[in-house]
């Protein structure tokens, strides 16, 4: 290692050195913190003896030899009688001999074979020294003047206290001479990065090196050697020698400190000092004597470890047995001490203890839900993943289940769908609170599975006749722009800030298939501007879709812009699509169909189309419509192509798909199919209770502007003629024939396509044709399918 800012030491060790030659020895304590290089100057001063012809005798001490009676003072002896010296005990060291008379042989013999020839004698770590030897040192440390001996002993500052007594007995001698290494300047590891890669440093790259080493020559010198082998890029990351840097200072320390920097690590930054006492299992009195010695070993910053890697290396030493009894610990103290949720759900999932407790489960849901104000799902589902595990009770079992279905919805619906059976059975329990159940049917009407949404509702409500349909009713209602009222008329705060997402996407629906609807817009702007992490979104969709329906676009999209921005939406897939398909709908609606399209594609490479569930026909339905705008046949046909869910024709969401269609179709020259897409909108909203003027609007949707004309995709034109023919037509619309109808009806009743064919005398290969071709028309999958068309297709 490269030794710079050391002229005093060596001057000083010049000058004591030459005393020695005329017989006047000296003792020098190098002291200072691990790693600073005290060892490096040692023998340096060693090599600058022997060059001049001195004896040069270096013993290191060991902590793990500390227990062995004069064990470093026989080393000492050994090495100077290997070198010449007179065996002082030709029988062997006595241990039970008298003290006095043993050392003055000691003395004796030292002071015989330096002559006229100086010695020096160096103690590396003399801190490790046994009790006896430490005694013995001490005792030649006071007849050291009087010979040619010149002793250099170094001390780590972690063992001030072990070393008290030999610096008392010492340091007030005139010839003893103490030492306090100091870190590295920046100026002073310039220079060494000069000398070691023959060039001027990058003036960031000195600041980088003197902010993670805290100019410690240990530390410094692993981030060059990170550096020169490559494995310290731009980025300017530590690498694994500086993560062995770390591990050797931790060895080399006192175990308390070594304690108290796991204590550290493991609780974060700027831990309560009780708790690292009580964690780290020292003496309170220690602990801020162990902060000290890390900030002096270059490893803790004021408040934290200088970079997130010092850290891991820290944890990295904690023995693997004992690291999740220290994290269960951890986590019991940080909960105890009314720390944030985060820290201590971060400490039971890395226990993995299996532990069942109430306060657990609170923590983790607790934590989760802070995790998913702030747009992080992933940690949000691993918390109530941890959650559910810890449960002791049904209650707590089934509610971090809800939340965790919920958490996983805003990462992918896909990977909530699986809970959604186990969380029905649950609710047809009775295990399921109010908002819990709001929840769970939200995403059962997502996929399309009413009959259990209903099912649920009832449950819900003592057995409401009509639950599911009044739910759909004001989804419905809402999605079409008509505003909630009071009984003297005045209208009132939109229940949609409640009602979870399946009422925003609902009404998002409208302002993508319908024409401007009749809403108020004087809160949009308030309830936009009150957004905040931790709020739910439905709100803010609410009052861009007002934005839309009311025309005032291009604030639509720079609200969609801001709040994109914002880390809580960005970093949660479900809301950041969300906000893009309303920005896509505005963009649509302003005629831009190329900025719709491309949020659009956006909108399906983060959350791809069988994640929606019978919300598909919403973002699909822009992407067609654009596609159709631009004249891009490609696109349109591509996306034409995806599969929806054949429930997705009995919610809102098909009117802006079937519009789109009609579209398509009237692009493509087929005016028959747009007429029979126009009609089937117009059906389902006289189903729904929508007023005539709504209808009309839609109608007129269907042909004003109306597109340029698209022309068929090179090689489909046959492909084109048959989604013409078959594309989404059901119900008095899906033209069966008698003998369709009668196979379908008894299809549908549960007979098998053998039963079939015996009671109406025909094949079972016509009966299997039969069905394909009903399948096609309604658009199902099999006959379970058909029993929700059994009342439009039995024979009158």
């Amino acid at each position: 290692m490269t030794l710079s800012r050391r002229d005093s030491e060596f001057l000083l060790f010049d000058q004591v050195y030459r005393a020695a030659v005329r017989g006047t020895g000296a003792v020098l304590l190098l002291s200072g913190p691990v790693g600073t290089g005290k060892t490096a100057l040692l023998q340096a001063m060693g090599g600058r003896a022997a060059r001049q012809g001195g004896w040069c005798f270096v013993i290191t001490g060991s902590a793990r030899e500390r227990g062995h009676r004069f064990g470093v003072l026989d080393r000492l002896i050994q090495a100077m009688c290997a070198a010449g010296m007179r065996q002082p005990f030709p029988d062997g060291l006595d241990c039970g001999e008298n003290f006095y008379a043993m050392m003055g042989r000691v003395h004796a013999a030292i002071r015989d074979m330096a002559g006229g020839r100086p010695v020096l004698i160096g103690i590396d770590d003399v801190h490790f020294a046994d009790e006896q030897s430490l005694r013995c040192l001490s005792y030649l440390i006071r007849r050291v003047e009087s010979s040619g001996v010149v002793m250099v002993l170094t001390e780590s500052s972690s063992y001030e206290r072990d070393m008290a007594d030999l610096r008392a007995e010492t340091l007030h001698l005139p010839f003893c001479h103490r030492f306090r290494l100091a870190p590295l300047t920046p100026s002073d590891i310039a220079e060494q990065m000069r000398e070691r890669f023959g060039a001027v440093a990058d003036t960031g790259l000195v600041r980088f090196l003197a902010e993670v080493s805290g100019g410690i020559p240990l530390l410094l010198h692993a981030l060059m050697d990170d550096q020169a082998a490559g494995r310290m890029p731009d980025l300017r990351r530590p690498g694994p020698h500086y993560r062995q840097a770390v591990l050797r200072s931790l060895h080399r320390c006192a175990p308390s400190t070594a304690a108290i920097a796991h204590a550290i690590a493991m609780l974060g930054a700027r831990p309560l000092p009780e708790l690292i006492a009580e964690l780290g299992d020292v003496d309170p009195a220690l602990v801020c004597e162990g902060a000290r010695d890390l900030r002096e070993m270059g490893l803790l910053g004021s408040e934290s470890f200088r970079h997130p890697l010092t850290r891991s290396a820290v944890l990295a030493d904690i023995p693997l047995p004992e690291l999740s009894a220290m994290h269960g610990r951890a986590a019991e103290l940080l909960h105890e001490s009314g720390a944030p949720a985060g820290a201590v759900a971060e400490h039971l999932i890395a226990a993995q203890d299996g532990g069942r407790a109430g306060w657990r489960v609170a923590i983790l849901c607790e934590a989760a839900r802070e995790a998913l104000a702030a747009g992080d799902v992933d940690t949000a589902v691993t918390s109530l993943r941890h959650a559910v595990g810890a449960s002791a009770d049904d209650g707590q079992r089934v509610r971090a289940g809800v939340l965790l279905a919920e958490a996983q919805w805003h990462g992918d619906p896909s990977r909530a769908a699986r809970r959604l059976r186990d969380l029905s059975r649950d609710g047809r329990a009775g295990l399921l609170t109010e908002p819990d159940l709001l929840i769970v049917v939200n995403q059962l009407l997502w996929w399309g599975e009413f009959a259990e949404a209903d099912e649920l509702l009832r449950a819900g409500d003592g057995g409401g006749d009509s639950a599911l349909g009044q739910l759909w009713t004001f989804f419905c209602r809402a999605g079409l722009g008509s505003e909630p009222c009071d009984e003297s008329g005045q209208a009132v705060e939109s229940p949609l800030a409640q009602s979870g997402p399946m009422a925003a996407v609902t009404y998002l629906s409208s302002a993508a298939g319908l024409a401007f609807g009749r809403v108020e817009a004087d809160r949009a702007d308030r309830m936009l501007w009150g957004i905040q992490a931790g709020t739910t979104l439905t709100p803010a969709l609410y009052a861009l879709v007002v934005l839309v329906q009311t025309g005032r676009l291009e604030e639509a999209v720079a609200w969609c812009d801001r709040l994109l921005k914002e880390d809580w939406i960005h970093r949660a897939p479900m809301r950041r699509v969300l906000i893009e398909t309303v920005k896509a709908v505005a963009a649509m609606r302003g005629g831009d169909s190329e900025t719709a399209l491309r949020c659009v594609r956006e909108v399906f490479e983060a959350v791809p189309p069988p994640a929606w569930g019978v919300v598909a026909g919403l973002p699909l339905s822009i992407a067609i419509r654009a596609s159709t705008d631009l004249g891009d046949a490609d696109s349109a046909w591509a996306y034409l192509a995806v599969p929806v869910p054949p429930a997705m024709l009995d919610t809102p969401f098909a009117l802006p798909y079937l519009q789109a269609l009609g579209r398509y179709h009237l692009a493509m020259k087929h005016p028959e199919s747009t007429t029979m897409y126009s009609r089937s909108c117009v059906e389902l909203m006289k189903r729904w209770g929508v007023d005539e003027a709504s209808a009309a609007a839609m109608l007129a949707e269907f042909e004003s502007p109306s597109p340029s004309p698209l022309p068929v995709p090179e090689g489909r034109a046959d492909e084109a003629l048959l989604l013409e023919d078959d594309h989404f037509r059901w119900g008095p619309d899906a033209e069966l024939t008698t003998a369709e109808r009668r196979v379908a009806v008894l299809a549908a009743s549960g007979e098998t396509n053998r039963q079939i064919a015996e009671r109406l005398f025909i094949t079972v290969s016509t009966v299997e044709q039969h069905l394909t071709k009903v399948y096609r028309k309604l658009n199902v999958r099999n006959r379970f399918g058909l029993r929700e068309y059994l009342p439009l297709i039995e024979i009158p």
